[in-house]
């Protein structure tokens, strides 16, 4: 059962249909993931499926370029893979390795970790708090913001 969600999970990220993998999610879905960008945190599948769009965007016709799926025990997945699009303005090749952990209750994901590959990561320049504001995504505020740091230095 899990590793059948691990290749519905696949098929939706290959096929760009993030909607989909808002609906594989059960309510109060525990997800959160660690990109390069940030640390993103979601409680119900609508927000899931928005984040994992804003990874994807802008651009089209993702590629998989290799992918490994596996069941741990009888209710936990690993999907690890590698994809590349193209994104406007001058179709430049963007390639991502991620690895998704789940837990499966029923046939909905409950829980969800995402990681992605590190800093060195390099990612074309892309207004980010745009592609935020677009999907309605506001970014996870840092620990030590410059007023949190001001406070305490006073």
């Amino acid at each position: 059962m899990a590793s059948s969600v691990a290749a519905q999970l696949l098929n939706a990220i290959k096929g760009r249909k993030f909607t989909s993998i808002g609906r594989m999610c059960a309510a109060g879905v525990d997800f959160q993931a660690w990109t390069p960008t940030g640390h993103w945190v979601a409680n119900d599948g609508p927000t899931v499926a928005k984040i994992v769009e804003v990874w994807y965007s802008p651009g089209i016709a993702n590629q998989i370029l290799q992918s490994n799926e596996a069941a741990i025990g009888r209710n936990s997945f690993l999907l690890e893979l590698e994809v590349t699009w193209k994104a406007p303005p001058d179709d430049q090749p963007r390639v991502l390795h991620q690895a998704y952990i789940g837990t499966v209750k029923g046939d909905k994901i409950v829980h969800m970790r995402v990681y992605c590959a590190g800093l060195h990561t390099e990612f074309p320049e892309v207004d980010l708090e745009k592609q935020r504001r677009a999907k309605g995504l506001s970014a996870a505020k840092p620990l030590n913001s410059a007023r949190a740091v001001a406070v305490k230095a006073s």
